[in-house]
């Protein structure tokens, strides 16, 4: 009778322990690029405003070659890219630091469903700049050597990944 208990009892332990495996592999559920892709562009419509109300003269441009499209990762994972933006100019100079640019560009990523900024990242090749990762897989980079970019991504679930998409 004890072995059979324990044998209900290990199959019931086996039984949790791969229901929360699978469920801590699964994670979120990506959106389509559909979903993501407007939320995206909003946000990048956003940030250039109050960037360019925040620090007047500094003009946010479409990078060319830098469009809007879906593409595979090293994974395999389709990964929808908003068009980025650029200005000419250090927004990290203009602006006295990446702390200024964090209180202006913080409200406007609450609005758009991403955590506040509260540090600097560490990039190679002479870079700076900031990042922020929401929950839906969607990343914001701000970064400079120079000129400043505003770029943003996120996983998404399509299926058909290699295509240019209108902005």
């Amino acid at each position: 009778m004890v072995n059979g208990l324990r044998r209900h009892g290990l199959a019931l332990v086996l039984l949790i322990c791969a229901g929360l495996g699978a469920a801590s592999c699964s994670g979120p559920s990506l959106p389509t690029a559909a979903e993501a892709g407007p939320r995206l562009q909003q946000l990048s419509t956003d940030l250039a405003g109050a960037l360019a109300r925040a620090y007047p003269g500094k003009s946010w441009l479409p990078v060319q070659g830098q469009e809007t499209r879906r593409v595979k990762n090293d994974d395999g994972t389709c990964v929808l890219t908003i068009g980025t933006l650029r200005s000419k100019d250090s927004l990290r100079e203009v602006s006295g630091g990446w702390d200024s640019v964090m209180k202006t560009v913080n409200p406007i990523l609450k609005e758009g469903g991403f955590p506040s900024i509260s540090g600097t990242d560490s990039l190679k090749g002479g870079f700076t700049g900031i990042s922020s990762t929401d929950s839906h897989g969607g990343e914001l980079k701000i970064s400079e050597k120079g000129a400043t970019d505003i770029s943003l991504q996120s996983k998404v679930s399509d299926k058909d990944c290699s295509s240019t998409l209108a902005p």
